[in-house]
């Protein structure tokens, strides 16, 4: 046991320095920047936002139609950027600026903590270390969440939530797991609504296999989450029942083929997760491994699968499926944890040449990934011409060729101008932040230098010397954080092996 808490500890101290070094430091997204500001608004006592991504309230202020989930565990964070903010003496643009760059890195504590999560759960329902330390490796690196991690968005908290839900079930027999699983429940109800029955099929297996009154947790984290959620919708629209999603809370929203959406969310060159995430090309076999071992690992297989299932249907007829602006197939993100437990099932006693497959496919996630996060998403939507949008959301042929066209894959497109980029930085091309112009407040800068930034990449830096700050403080701030990443693997190798003889 307590190599095993060794093992996830490091697993997040590493998995967290990593995801700062490559962090962004921005954030420009609506949904991120209406969330955030939320958060400050909370600080300060109330709950309307400047006008942006947002809905009139019957006062006439605005108001973000997010759920308040992740701003409210935000607010520590937030509260302490502003105070940073403020004993700097900064005001206007430069502390807003200040605070989205501190905040940006929310979620790469998330993700490490996901991480973390991950493994232990991994380990819990019978998978080796070796096998479970690949697993949750490619997890975080070779699919879309090491992208996410660089956002201030919601799915990596929902992939949490989701997590601990199917885990803490997985082991209904254990009162302590039973609590996760509340607490999980909880958690991705409470960030996003339409995460409610995701995470009912995630606890089935308490449910099932327990006596209704060892449910009374569960059955706790679930009123405590809808009642937050009327209590939210009250205070900014005086209804309970009223969202701020219009329509899209009905089912008249759900226009989308189920032939089209699934195509879409698993397959198409634009959005399909099996080419964002290759490693689940593994899955199958994990689910039939799973199948083979102790009831455990049968519970966590049959409720991972069919929530699995009923996200692909809930999102697949979505008149939007694909979760646009976003960086791969966003709504399936926060499934990516549930899917890689069967991953790490087909990696546990595998043979040479399945590790093999599973290396290749690890390493092409990782190229896939590396071109996610090294050019922004919103930058590569801009030069391909889908940003702004020319249709509406709802439009069966918005970005049509984006989605559906290989020849404007945007995984090919990051890449191309990854390439494009580096060339020009290696010659001396860097792009220069003038500061000049009228100040987009959304993103925080002119015109004319989003244009320019579409020929930087996307780290926290970089940005600053595209802003022109001194070398040596960034530099030494990177060699610290480049320092502790290679303490903490050389600490996560010793642990793993260290529990890998005690199995």
């Amino acid at each position: 046991m307590t190599s095993l808490i060794s093992t996830t500890r490091w697993i997040g101290v590493l998995a967290f320095l990593v995801y700062v070094l490559t962090g962004g430091g921005r954030v420009v997204g609506s949904d991120e920047v209406t969330m955030l500001e939320l958060s400050r608004g909370m600080i300060h006592g109330h709950l309307d936002v400047p006008a942006g991504a947002t809905l009139d309230g019957p006062d006439g202020r605005h108001y973000t139609k997010n759920a308040a989930g992740q701003a409210v565990l935000a607010l520590p964070l937030v509260a302490a950027a502003e105070a940073i903010a403020s004993v700097a003496r900064l005001d206007g643009l430069r502390q807003t600026l200040a605070v989205r760059f501190l905040t940006s890195f929310f979620n790469a504590w998330v993700a490490a903590l996901l991480l973390g999560v991950f493994y232990a759960a991994a380990r819990g329902l019978g998978v080796r270390p070796g096998a479970a330390l690949m697993a949750t490796l490619m997890l975080g690196f070779a699919t879309p969440l090491w992208v996410y991690a660089k956002s201030f968005m919601a799915e990596p908290l929902q992939g949490l939530g989701l997590l601990l839900a199917l885990a803490g079930s997985a082991r209904a027999e254990d009162p302590k797991a039973r609590i996760l699983a509340g607490v999980g429940l909880f958690l991705a109800i409470s960030v996003k609504a339409s995460m409610l029955p995701i995470a009912l099929l995630c606890i089935t297996p308490v449910l099932v296999v327990r006596p209704f009154r060892e449910s009374f947790p569960l059955a706790i984290a679930f009123a405590l989450a809808v009642a937050g959620h009327l209590a939210y919708n009250a205070a900014r629209f005086g209804n309970p029942l009223e969202s701020g999603y219009g329509a899209q809370a009905t089912l008249a929203a759900y226009t989308t083929p189920l032939v089209v959406g699934l195509y879409g969310l698993l397959i198409s060159s634009g959005k399909g997760v099996m080419w964002f995430a290759p490693s689940l090309w593994l899955a199958p076999r994990g689910w039939k491994a799973m199948w083979q071992r102790p009831p455990l690992a049968r519970r966590a297989a049959v409720a991972g699968l069919v929530a699995f299932a009923a996200a692909l249907v809930l999102y697949g007829t979505f008149e939007h499926w694909a979760g646009d602006g976003s960086f791969g197939p966003r709504y399936l993100v926060p499934l990516l944890p549930l899917l890689f437990l069967p991953v790490a099932f087909a990696l546990d006693g595998a043979s040479r040449w399945v590790r093999g497959f599973a290396l290749a496919l690890g390493v092409l996630g990782l190229l896939v990934q590396l071109g996610g996060i090294s050019i922004h998403f919103g930058a590569q939507m801009r030069e391909a011409g889908d940003y702004p949008y020319t249709r509406a959301l709802n439009d069966p042929r918005f970005m049509s060729d984006s989605h559906f066209n290989p020849r404007f894959s945007p995984i090919a497109a990051h890449w191309r101008m990854l390439t494009r980029n580096l060339s020009e930085h290696a010659r001396g091309q860097v792009p220069r932040l003038s500061g000049r112009g009228d100040v987009d407040e959304r993103v925080g800068i002119g015109r004319g230098d989003q244009a320019r930034m579409l020929h930087a990449l996307d780290f926290w830096w970089l940005y600053m010397l595209y802003a022109g700050l001194p070398v040596w403080p960034i530099a030494l701030m990177m060699v610290l954080l480049l320092g502790g990443a290679i303490f903490a693997a050389l600490q996560l190798h010793s642990a793993v092996e260290a529990e890998a003889r005690e199995a």
